[in-house]
Formats: C-alpha cells, structure tokens, sequence
C-alpha cells in the first residue's frame, strides 16, 4: 500500500501556484497508483477560505482513485469545525480518537489544538492506549519537532510563537510505523522514533515565502518500507551566484545565459552577483553590466539583483599594478595561486584608491 504525503499548501484566492502544486499532486498520486493522499496541515491559508474555496477543492481531488485524508493545521483548524463536505473521496481527521482505517494501516490525527508540555504528551499517551499493536499505525502530526532544531525561518511565516511542540521522546509509547508530520516548510528531512518508527517532515511542496529554496518534493511511501523524497514539478525559489573573474574571458552575460540553462523551468531566481570584472573587456560600467543581466534573467528573476560586483578597470589599468603584474609572473607559483594573489592586490588597490 502506496501513501502520498505532503503539507502546508496555504491555499487561498490568489495564489494559482499553490493551486497548481494540487493538480501535480494529484497528479504524481495517480501515476504511483497510491491509495491516499495525505495532507498534515495548512491545507487552506486561513480558516475563512475552506468554505470559498471547498468547490474547487472537491473539483481537483475528484476521480483520483485515491482516498484524500485531511489533518487540521494551526492556520485552518477553525475551517472543518462546521463539518464542511469536501467530497465522498476526501476524509478529514477533526477527532484524534477516531482514527481511518485504509487497508491494513490505521491512519491517526491529532488536529490542531493550543496544546503544549504535559497536556500533550498526555494526549498522545491516550492515543497510544487506543492503538492496536499488533496493525501498522501511522500517525498525522503538525506542529514543531523540538529536537530538529530550525531556525524560525524554516516553518513559514509563523513568527516567534511555537505551535503544538514535541520532542522524539513524546511518541515513546506509542506503537507507530510513521509520524507523518508538518508545519516546517523549508525541506525534507526525518527522524528515528524511540520504538523504531519515522518521522517525517515533507517540505511545502509549492514555495510559500522566498527562503523556501530549491525543488519542491512530497513523500512517498510504501507501507513497511522507508519513505522516499518524490520530486513535485511545482514552483519554487532557487537561489544562484555568479562570481565573476576579471581574468576569466568568459563573459558573464554569457554565464548567467548559461546557468538559466539549468533551472527548472518552475523555478523563480534569486540572483546574486558578486566579485570583479574588467569593464574595458565588456565595454560596460557597474550599471551597464547589471541592467544587462537584469534583461537576461527577465521574468525569471524575483525580487532584486544582488549587486556585489565591482569595476576594476581602473586598477588593471595602473602603472604600479601592472609593474606587479609583471614580477608575479617570473615567479614559480603553484596553479592558481597566481590568480589568487592577483585578486588579493586588486582588492588593496581599490581600497588605496579609495582612500587617496
């Protein structure tokens, strides 16, 4: 038995990527022939948007062949109290005692709730007292894993407030194969459990804010067996530098075109352009060479250029540093290491010139 597994949609209105990101689930569900998607949270932006949006819903997860089993998040709990209908196919967890049986797995949820410390690892021990050891228990989880140790950046924008904290040892009791998790947004990563089960966050598989960088991807897994990162044709950020070289005749206009090459065609850049060049080679000024590859990137890049490069034609260009130049040559200097040196006095010129 196949389980598509994924969290922190954030749909809204707006957004058509993070509806897109739907459809390729769906997609990628069908093509393993899995016998349900799993949503661990933050399905809907906020709580007012599932009764707007549930039509549409029910429009994109319709004739999957696959059952869709819904977890509350801290961003839409309040949205599935009403009892909302979104489909004979879809399944929301709204009571962690009544768990889903799919096949031979039981799937449980503990849904959102202001819970923290002792109250919820009493919560979860009551939960691992309803559990039949003997069958594959999975449960669907979304808060923060204490023990992974992110920076605040990595779980959205959630600000400084933590959200249904857990640490591994909470689960100690509990007979689980899998704790399908959510609410860390910036990639996949997992953990043992203490009764040898796994603990996985997938990543959002769409970029929700810009320092969710690099391919977005869901987890799939097949019941026993370890869980497999499942690449998502889905838009996401990625970041990417150009270091540029005055000494290096590759023409950096050609090496951005180059490196477009290779990103995904969902991507969005966050460009950053960094290091030296010589304008009278380019036959361009800072502004010049920045404006030209601000046209190259066009609607690929997002946000700002990076501008971290500068101009040296003026010290290529001056007597002493040439006179240098030409000493450092008649050395024996190991490979790279006449460059290096270069780079190094270019630098303290600037600086000199700076100053004078």
């Amino acid at each position: 038995m196949k389980i598509l597994h994924t969290a922190d949609l954030h749909l809204n209105e707006g957004a058509s990527e993070r509806w897109d990101a739907l459809d390729e689930l769906v997609k990628v569900a069908r093509e393993h022939k899995v016998s349900a998607l799993v949503i661990a949270g933050d399905l809907f932006d906020h709580n007012a948007e599932a009764e707007k949006l549930r039509a549409r819903l029910r429009a994109a997860l319709a004739g999957g062949g696959f059952q869709t089993i819904i977890l509350p998040g801290n961003h839409d709990y309040k949205a599935y109290l009403s009892g909302l209908y979104f489909g004979e196919n879809v399944t929301v967890i709204n009571n962690w005692a009544e768990p889903v049986r799919l096949g031979e797995a039981v799937i449980w949820g503990l849904p959102y709730e202001r819970l923290s410390g002792e109250r919820l690892v009493g919560r979860l021990r009551e939960m691992g007292g309803l559990m039949n050891p003997e069958e594959p228990n999975i449960l669907l989880f979304h808060g923060e894993l204490l023990d992974a140790y992110f920076s605040r950046h990595e779980l959205g924008d959630e600000g400084d407030q933590r959200y249904m904290p857990v640490r591994l040892s909470y689960f100690a009791s509990l007979p689980l194969q899998y704790v399908l998790a959510g609410h860390f947004h910036s990639r996949y990563t997992g953990w043992q459990l203490p009764e040898g089960g796994l603990f996985i966050y997938p990543g959002s598989p769409v970029a929700v804010t810009r320092r969710e960088n690099g391919r977005r991807v869901a987890n799939l897994l097949t019941l026993g067996e370890t869980p497999a990162e499942t690449e998502l044709n889905s838009y996401h950020y990625e970041e990417l530098k150009i270091n540029l070289d005055p000494f290096n005749p590759v023409d950096p206009r050609v090496l951005l075109e180059q490196k477009l090459q290779g990103i995904h065609p969902q991507a969005k850049v966050l460009l950053t352009v960094q290091g030296l060049f010589n304008g009278s080679t380019l036959a361009l000024n800072e502004s010049e060479l920045a404006e030209a590859l601000r046209k190259i990137a066009g609607s690929r890049l997002t946000g700002e250029l990076v501008e971290e490069f500068y101009d040296v034609q003026h010290v290529l260009e001056d007597d002493l540093f040439k006179h240098f130049s030409s000493r450092l040559a008649g050395l024996d200097c190991p490979p790279g290491q006449e460059e290096k040196v270069k780079e190094m006095v270019i630098r303290a010129f600037r600086v000199v010139k700076a100053c004078s």
